[in-house]
């Protein structure tokens, strides 16, 4: 940080580039991490930087007056919410989970039937699960919150580029879509089902969803910081003690596992509260050390000179997780580092060493089972990898090598 004070700062019609300083970001994440449960880490610094930098321009104002503003107005902070929240999403991500929800819960759930959507993006999933409930022939809907008014929009609108829509199988589209322009709109039928609700996932949990047997709150709560993930699934344990939950495949609820048990199906798991979930959550335990050097480090994928603004924006905040990730875990602090390992693989699925590290910091937060799928899906990733950019990224080791590893991590038992 640089410590430079606010006063004078730059001003209207100044060089917006200039007006945005540590010390201005320092105040804005910590409104944001207080407000909403942002957590502000170096690699959505940038991002945060820029869209200040932009909401400032937009207002024709000076950094001081923003924060001013900001601090004061709920106005002008849902306009930054609605630009620095991610809202990348498609239809039926992480299929996985809908195999699951059609084949084992969706038949053993009383009638009529409620799903919340919690942090909906763009409303892929919540139309998604819109479609199953109709294929299924169920009577049931689905509530749609999130805390953007900009994506709640959307998903009212219902309307979806080519690009958008390409995830889905050719029956969906001609089931549950029409073409209108050079676009997609969602039948009326579907958007019945669907209906929206401005929200913030660290407030209470709405009356209006407590009565919902399944919450899908997936690839959300890595954005949370760990008090305001947990305060979220705390009032969903104890506002909806027999809900089932579905996390991304990125997330974890290792740390405030006290609350839930988790339930198998093959190698897809939910969550439900357990017993007594009304009751005051336990301190989370500490997850045990030693850390084993990681035999490949982290490094960061070029990004292309074609690439947009927002693929560069992805590509540092791979590096820097891949980075911190890396030196938490050289630091023994394995738990740290699983988050910051999940998130990045996340953000690459498609990335082997995202996989590959993962599996290494789950194994020593002593977690063998989850790191055999983590290795699982590196050997996977690896497959279809190039391997051209795999040799580069792993910086003097073979391909040969990491599959040699691969495939001893996938034989070690899982205790």
């Amino acid at each position: 940080m640089n410590g430079q004070g606010l006063a004078g700062i730059g001003s209207a019609g100044t060089d917006a580039s200039t007006l945005v300083t540590d010390a201005v970001v320092d105040r804005v994440a910590e409104l944001l991490r207080s407000a909403v449960g942002l957590r502000a880490e170096p690699t959505l610094r940038g991002r945060m930087r820029r869209c200040i930098r932009d909401e400032i321009a937009d207002n024709g104002t000076d950094s001081e007056s923003y924060l001013r503003a900001l601090t004061a107005g709920s106005a002008l902070r849902q306009s930054l919410l609605n630009r620095i929240t991610v809202q990348e999403t498609a239809f039926f991500r992480h299929p996985e989970h809908f195999a699951l929800l059609e084949r084992e819960i969706l038949p053993a759930t009383r009638r009529p039937l409620s799903i919340w959507s919690a942090g909906c993006a763009n409303g892929q999933e919540a139309y998604s699960l819109a479609m199953l409930l109709e294929e299924q022939r169920i009577t049931g809907s689905i509530i749609a919150t999130d805390i953007s008014t900009s994506a709640l929009a959307r998903t009212d609108a219902a309307l979806y580029s080519t690009r958008e829509v390409s995830g889905l199988a050719p029956a969906r589209l001609e089931r549950h879509l029409s073409a209108v322009g050079d676009g997609w709109e969602i039948t009326p039928a579907l958007r019945t089902r669907v209906s929206t609700m401005h929200h913030n996932l660290i407030g209470p949990v709405p009356s209006r969803v407590r009565s919902c047997q399944i919450v899908f709150c997936r690839n959300v709560l890595i954005y949370f910081s760990p008090e305001h993930a947990r305060i979220f699934l705390d009032r969903v344990a104890q506002a909806m003690p027999a809900a089932w939950l579905f996390l991304g495949s990125s997330e974890t609820i290792w740390a405030i596992g006290d609350r839930y048990e988790t339930v198998r199906f093959g190698d897809t798991y939910a969550y439900r509260p357990l017993p007594g979930s009304g009751t005051p959550a336990a301190v989370p335990r500490s997850l045990p050390a030693p850390s084993p050097e990681a035999p490949f480090r982290a490094h960061a994928r070029p990004t292309p000179d074609a690439a947009t603004p927002a693929d560069h924006d992805e590509a540092a905040m791979i590096a820097g997780l891949a980075r911190s990730g890396q030196t938490e875990l050289d630091a023994g602090h394995n738990a740290a580092a699983v988050v910051l390992f999940r998130k990045w693989a996340y953000l690459a699925p498609q990335d082997s060493l995202a996989h590959l590290h993962l599996g290494l910091a789950l194994e020593a937060a002593a977690d063998p089972a989850a790191a055999h799928r983590a290795f699982s899906a590196a050997r996977r990733a690896l497959d279809l990898a190039d391997p051209a950019e795999v040799e580069h990224a792993i910086d003097g080791y073979s391909i040969a090598e990491l599959h040699k590893l691969l495939d001893a991590k996938q034989q070690e038992p899982t205790r």
